[in-house]
């Protein structure tokens, strides 16, 4: 009797891990977006362009979330022909261009890519729901804005001179 019991404990599959938290890619997903929104800030960035800010901010956060499995397909059927990858050169040496132009829009606008996307493999792995873990996003996108807005206007940056 002893040893069946032994036996089935050896055998048995360890209960699943729980989903931890993703607060430190969050903290981090809102930190890049203060540091945008302070970038935008310094360079005296027009209400048009924090709202085109916002809204592709919003957008980038459906296409990572919501509208994966369209835009999955897409690049992969793009991919798939030699038109993909014409596009695909182009695209990398706009951004080529990009970067040597503007290199501290261009590393900004990296960071928030690289936090977003970190982020959501997070929210992934803690098994957030695609609507919770885009609406996350866009709340912390808009609360990094949000500070830095704040921060900036009420002259307690320590990068203003």
């Amino acid at each position: 009797m002893k040893r069946s019991a032994r036996n089935s404990s050896v055998n048995s599959v360890p209960p699943p891990q729980q989903a931890t938290s993703p607060w430190l890619s969050s903290v981090l997903m809102m930190a890049s977006y203060m540091t945008y929104g302070g970038f935008l800030f310094q360079s005296s960035a027009s209400l048009l362009v924090w709202g085109v800010s916002l809204g592709c901010t919003a957008v980038f956060a459906a296409l990572c979330t919501i509208c994966w499995k369209p835009c999955r397909r897409i690049l992969i059927q793009g991919f798939r022909s030699d038109l993909g990858y014409v596009v695909l050169a182009l695209l990398t040496a706009s951004l080529a261009m990009a970067a040597v132009t503007r290199f501290r829009l261009v590393a900004c606008l990296l960071m928030l890519v690289a936090a977003t996307l970190l982020t959501r493999v997070d929210m992934l792995i803690a098994q957030f729901s695609n609507r919770k873990t885009w609406f996350c996003m866009v709340l912390l996108a808009l609360l990094g804005f949000g500070l830095s807005w704040g921060v900036y206007r009420l002259g307690t940056s320590p990068l203003q001179n």
